[in-house]
């Protein structure tokens, strides 16, 4: 069969199915695609660490998003999660506007099987890592979903147009998606080589260096404990908090936590775990007394990586002094030494 670009510029007609048939599954693609996308945006921008999704130290989020396998080119795999589904809806819009529908709907059938392809890279880190991320397992299962649509009506076209004719029928549509995901490369990069000035760790938009020694030792004196496993994503990212670049963690403030290992080998622990109800990691809890007392009362608890401002709330430690204001105060301290002696002679 003879093909040319004005066969691609036809409507509905070039499918089996009715037109209102394949409006619904258009529909049903469509809540499948925002909802993918919502999910997307999530990973990518909410508080995953909140402990919303990191139900233990198996079944979390964070150990698999921010493990190694969680960036593509340097680009958090959540963000092409948000183009992906982008590129889906706009499709989507573009076949009710009956514009190239049998271009549109044969790149769609492409789009989705990329899609798979994400799925079955995403399976395999967790199968390495070790954890399953909920949220993820969740967008896998639309994937397939929409894979199964997509490929119901792609099945109804009556005669589905050679690749390279839907290339140069869409051909800018397709530059424009590639420039994008260029971009974000680009840009995601750039902001990453920029973003560490001074060696600083960002986290919950504090920078860790302000964490200083005597803030950590307030924590503990004023009963904060810190209940979490070592295999846990987001007990590591709060840990970072409390350490510094090329120390180790005795050297660190980490070393004045109060930090209780829940899934230690030792039953002992788990036992202590179980009896203060921790079910997700990390968890802190403000306690009435000193953690070693056999009777004691929880007066606060928070699940979820916690930052400096959210932790000096709960606990009553005030903010670390910042590098400047440290320097201002020493040069006051100094200014009035030499005013001292002045004085004296």
């Amino acid at each position: 069969m003879l093909y040319n670009n004005s066969a691609l510029v036809t409507h509905f007609s070039m499918v089996t199915l009715n037109k209102r048939t394949l409006v619904q599954y258009m529909q049903i693609i469509g809540i499948l695609g925002v909802i993918n996308l919502l999910l997307s945006l999530y990973m990518a921008f909410g508080d995953i660490e909140s402990g919303t999704c990191d139900i233990n130290a198996t079944l979390s989020c964070t150990s698999v998003i921010k493990s190694e396998y969680g960036k593509i080119f340097g680009v958090p795999v959540s963000y092409y999660g948000i183009t992906w589904n982008l590129v889906l809806l706009y499709c989507i819009w573009r076949i009710y506007l009956e514009d190239k529908v049998p271009a549109f709907v044969t790149t769609i059938f492409i789009w989705c099987s990329i899609g798979i392809g994400f799925v079955f890279y995403f399976i395999a880190a967790e199968l390495i890592i070790g954890k399953i991320c909920p949220f993820c397992t969740l967008v896998h299962i639309i994937n397939v979903a929409l894979m199964y649509l997509v490929f119901q009506v792609y099945c109804q076209l009556k005669s589905p147009p050679p690749l390279f004719l839907v290339a140069n029928s869409l051909k800018s549509f397709i530059v424009t998606v590639l420039l994008v995901h260029l971009m974000l490369i680009l840009f995601v990069n750039g902001g990453n080589t920029n973003g560490g000035v001074g060696g600083g760790i960002i986290i919950n938009g504090i920078n860790k260096k302000i964490t200083n020694e005597s803030f950590s030792q307030c924590l503990t004196r004023m009963n904060m404990v810190m209940f979490g496993s070592s295999s846990c994503g987001a007990c590591m990212n709060q840990k970072k908090l409390f350490m510094l670049p090329g120390k180790d963690e005795t050297e660190s403030p980490w070393h004045y936590i109060k930090f209780i290992e829940c899934q230690d080998s030792d039953r002992n622990f788990k036992e202590e775990c179980e009896k203060w109800g921790i079910k997700r990691y990390p968890t802190w809890h403000k306690f009435e007394n000193d953690y070693k007392s056999s009777e004691n009362k929880i007066l606060e608890t928070h699940s979820g990586v916690m930052g400096i401002a959210e932790l000096s709330k709960m606990s009553g430690c005030q903010y670390p002094l910042k590098e400047n204001n440290s320097n201002e105060n020493e040069n006051n301290d100094n200014d009035n030494e030499k005013d001292k002696i002045i004085n004296r002679n």
